[in-house]
Parts: C-alpha cells; sequence; structure tokens
C-alpha cells in the first residue's frame, strides 16, 4: 500500500507538473503570439507612418513650390512696377526739360551786366523832364532832413539826456510843442478826446 500511495503521490505529482509545464508553455505561446502581434501592429504603424510621411512630403513639396511660384510672380510684379515707375519718371523728366527749354533765357553769359543800366532806367534817362539827381522811384516817406527840422525831435534828444523822458513833466513839454506842419483834418481821431459835459 505505501508503493501504491508513493506511486499514487507521483502519479499526481507528476500530472501536477506536467500541467504546470502545460500552462508554461502555453504562457509562453501566448506571450510569443502578443509580442508578435505588437511587433506586427508596430510594423504596420511605421508603415503607416512612413506612408502619412511621404504624402506629407510630396504635399508639403506642393506647397513649397506654391510659394516659391507665388514668391517669383511677386518679384516679378514688383520689377515691373519700378520699371513702369523709372520709366514714367523718364519721361516726367523729358516732359520737364523739353518745356524748360521752351523757357529758357537766352542771354550770353555776362556777369558785368549786372552793374549796367536797365531798359526801364534807360528810357526814363531818355525822357525830357530827366534830372540826374533824382531817384528812380518816387521815395514815400521823410528824409533825414525833414527830421532833423522838427522841434521835438531836439527836445526829446534833450530831454532823454536830462533823464527826464518818462516823467510827467517830459510828457507835458512834448504834448505842448507844436509839429512843423499842421495834420490834416482826417488824420485826428476821437479815441484820445475825452467827453466833455
Amino acid at each position: 500500500a505505501v508503493v501504491s500511495t508513493q506511486s499514487t503521490g507521483e502519479r499526481r505529482r507528476e500530472k501536477q507538473r506536467q500541467i504546470e509545464k502545460e500552462k508554461i508553455a502555453a504562457f509562453q505561446a501566448a506571450r510569443e503570439e502578443n509580442i508578435k502581434a505588437n511587433e506586427q501592429k508596430l510594423a504596420e504603424l511605421r508603415e503607416k507612418d512612413a506612408l502619412t510621411q511621404k504624402k506629407r512630403l510630396v504635399a508639403g513639396k506642393k506647397r513649397v513650390n506654391y510659394r516659391a511660384d507665388l514668391q517669383a510672380q511677386k518679384l516679378e510684379e514688383q520689377a515691373a512696377e519700378q520699371a513702369r515707375k523709372e520709366q514714367e519718371e523718364k519721361e516726367r523728366k523729358e516732359r520737364l526739360d523739353r518745356l524748360a527749354a521752351t523757357v529758357a533765357v537766352e542771354a550770353p553769359y555776362d556777369p558785368l551786366r549786372v552793374l549796367n543800366y536797365t531798359e526801364a532806367s534807360v528810357n526814363k534817362m531818355k525822357k525830357p523832364d530827366y534830372t540826374p539827381n533824382n531817384p528812380l522811384f518816387s521815395i514815400v516817406g521823410y528824409d533825414d532832413g525833414v527830421i532833423q527840422k522838427d522841434m521835438r525831435l531836439k527836445v526829446e534828444k534833450a530831454l532823454r539826456n536830462a533823464g527826464l523822458m518818462n516823467t510827467d513833466y517830459g510828457r507835458s513839454v512834448l504834448s505842448s510843442i507844436a509839429p512843423p506842419a499842421v495834420p490834416r483834418p482826417d488824420m485826428v481821431s476821437s479815441v484820445f478826446k475825452q467827453d466833455e459835459g
């Protein structure tokens, strides 16, 4: 009975080992199958990624070529615009040169011409009533001789030298002196007259 118990125990252990070996073999087979499936998925993903990358490269190349064509077209347009502007400027300059040629002064170079008489002064000298010391044009105003005859100027200078110009006495003295000529009636202003009444 001991032998049969041992053989039964050994058979059970053998059977248990066999089951464990089968489980390990099944586990390893499943694991290898899982690894192969993962590798296959990874290969498919790589292939798909490579295909996508190729498509992107093709699309990118098309886009780059399109952008390059646009840039070349833009440069051509800019060059054409620049050439058009230069042509317009050249035509404008030619028109201005032609216009300047029509109104250009045709006088010989003569720096001493500045010192000569003008045609207007020569014509004035030819008149019978011409006197050499008269000015070419009439002067509106007073010359220094007329101003020196005014007594108010001499009194103002004396008051200024005495330091009395800005005093009430200086102002009353200056206002009491009559001008050398009576002012015209239309030059009298009513602004400074005080109300009488």
